[in-house]
């Protein structure tokens, strides 16, 4: 079974930023003296997991991640093939339906519609999505700069900055609205882009996003 790098960076997504991802991918990598390449085996992936925990904190996303990535079977095995009598059941940690509702979403390809709504059919009582304003102050642009709000779902960029979402500017707030189910919880940052192009992301750790009718936040 091989286990691709854009997997492994899928995962670092559900805890880093889009360029913090890349570079503990590489740290860990290097702790395990592993190559640079397009797809790792089993104990190659064991081994970076391993090293990824001593360097980073707060991995419980990324590691369940990755157990999920090391409990999927290998494509050559047959879906009627019989377990070994000597197979111990699998231990790797189940995560609850809207972890799930991310992981595929995370995999689906660039472009979708909406990447937050599960395959499953939704119950007729389901709770109304929430239309959230998210209200930035403390930043000062030059001409033509732009504020933009970038995170870890479709609506935001996928923590890619060339498709992060726009910000208005409202006297000395700049605004964005985005749609979350009730019980979302997104990670995201601001940018600002240069006349130039160029990209300077806020400092900081991650910020948090759940779904309310308004979230007030300071540029750092």
């Amino acid at each position: 079974m091989k286990i691709t790098r854009d997997d492994l960076l899928a995962a670092l997504r559900l805890r880093y930023d889009h360029y913090s991802a890349q570079t503990m991918f590489d740290g860990a990598r290097e702790r395990a003296a592993l190559a640079d390449q397009p797809a790792y085996d089993r104990a190659e992936v064991v081994a970076f997991r391993t090293a990824l925990s001593a360097i980073g904190d707060r991995l419980d996303k990324v590691a369940a991640r990755i157990e999920l990535l090391l409990a999927e079977p290998a494509p050559s095995e047959a879906p009627h093939a019989a377990p070994s009598p000597r197979a111990e059941p699998s231990t790797a940690p189940r995560p609850t339906p809207p972890q799930e509702a991310r992981d595929r979403a995370e995999r689906a390809p660039v472009g979708r519609v909406d990447d937050r709504v599960p395959s499953a059919p939704v119950a007729a009582d389901a709770p109304a999505p929430v239309e959230t304003i998210i209200a930035l102050t403390g930043v000062e642009v030059e001409d033509g700069e732009q504020i933009m709000v970038c995170g870890g779902f479709a609506e935001l960029g996928d923590w890619d900055p060339a498709r992060a979402r726009p910000m208005s500017r409202s006297g000395d707030q700049w605004l964005a609205t985005v749609t979350l189910s009730p019980e979302a919880e997104v990670m995201f940052k601001f940018l600002r882009r240069t006349a130039d192009g160029g990209v300077v992301w806020e400092g900081g750790e991650n910020r948090n996003l759940v779904a309310r009718p308004r979230v007030e936040a300071v540029w750092r």
